[in-house]
């Protein structure tokens, strides 16, 4: 083969790839969604929370390039993995404040988020798109609670599976447009058991006392949409600036974990950065006994 011709081939060849990820990342790959599946474990656990399944889903952005057709999705593949626990993350709408949803769209996702199994329970926090205004705020709080979700906004409670030891669930507002109270949040938290928190934004977790925290969950960043490595993601999202994409340690003491969500803004887009959901199996870890010493 002549060196003109091997230059053609590779020319071609580049063409075809730049043309392939082009078309994955516009076409398929936002409606692409990959359920990520995590393991934590810690001695806090106690017996009766072991193997226990919380799923975390987040940046939904309904009534935009999220429909009903790719939310079924969604929803099919959060009922086909069998949490014992739903937490949502926030941003059901995307900028609900000037795209009002209809009474058909509000009817709809009412029913989708409804079907969700959880035995032992669905949970949620709002983020800044259900908060740019009262109105908004209202209309996402009345849909989730009807869809037998607890919203559970600067505050915490104790979750159990049949028996008296718990974990804890503690719910923090949105940086962004929100008003998060760390204090009463946390007013009856104990360093004592497992708690996990959930916050739209990520960047509060500098904020937090690391004791009181064994996991943060958070969304907001979409982890950039389209991701490039040193470059970073095309979208960013105030604060979620400090950390915005996968799994951090925080002061050497808790871990936070970025989701990309599910859903886009903006660009109907994604590249290195899948729509996700994240499912976190709890497992106890038992504590090690001193080895006697000899005499």
């Amino acid at each position: 083969m002549k060196v003109w011709q091997k230059i053609c081939l590779i020319l071609i060849t580049l063409v075809f790839l730049i043309g392939g990820l082009y078309y994955d990342s516009f076409y398929t790959a936002p409606k692409r969604f990959k359920v990520r599946y995590e393991t934590i474990t810690s001695t806090k656990i106690s017996e009766q929370l072991n193997d226990v399944n919380i799923l975390f889903f987040s940046d939904v952005h309904y009534n935009n390039f999220m429909n009903a057709e790719r939310f079924d999705k969604v929803i099919q593949l959060i009922n086909d993995t069998g949490a014992d626990i739903v937490v949502f993350v926030g941003d059901l709408f995307d900028r609900p404040s000037s795209n009002i949803p209809s009474d058909e769209v509000v009817a709809k996702i009412s029913e989708q988020l409804k079907s969700i199994e959880a035995p032992l329970g669905k949970f949620a926090v709002l983020g800044d798109h259900d908060l740019e205004s009262s109105t908004s705020a209202e209309v996402v709080t009345s849909i989730l609670n009807n869809a037998d979700f607890e919203i559970i906004t600067n505050r915490s409670l104790l979750i159990r599976n049949k028996g008296s030891e718990a974990i804890s669930l503690v719910g923090l507002d949105s940086l962004t447009f929100g008003n998060p109270n760390i204090e009463s949040a946390f007013s009856t938290v104990s360093p004592n058991i497992f708690n996990i928190v959930v916050c739209h934004t990520p960047d509060i977790a500098d904020s937090l006392t690391p004791d009181l925290v064994d996991l943060l969950i958070a969304g907001h960043s979409h982890g950039g949409q389209a991701y490039f490595p040193i470059i970073g993601g095309i979208f960013r999202a105030q604060n979620a600036e400090l950390y915005n994409k996968g799994k951090y340690k925080i002061n050497d003491s808790f871990t936070l974990d970025v989701t990309n969500g599910v859903g886009t803004t903006d660009e109907d887009v994604r590249f290195l950065s899948d729509a996700e959901i994240v499912v976190y199996r709890l497992k106890r870890l038992e504590e090690s006994t001193p080895t006697p010493i000899s005499e």
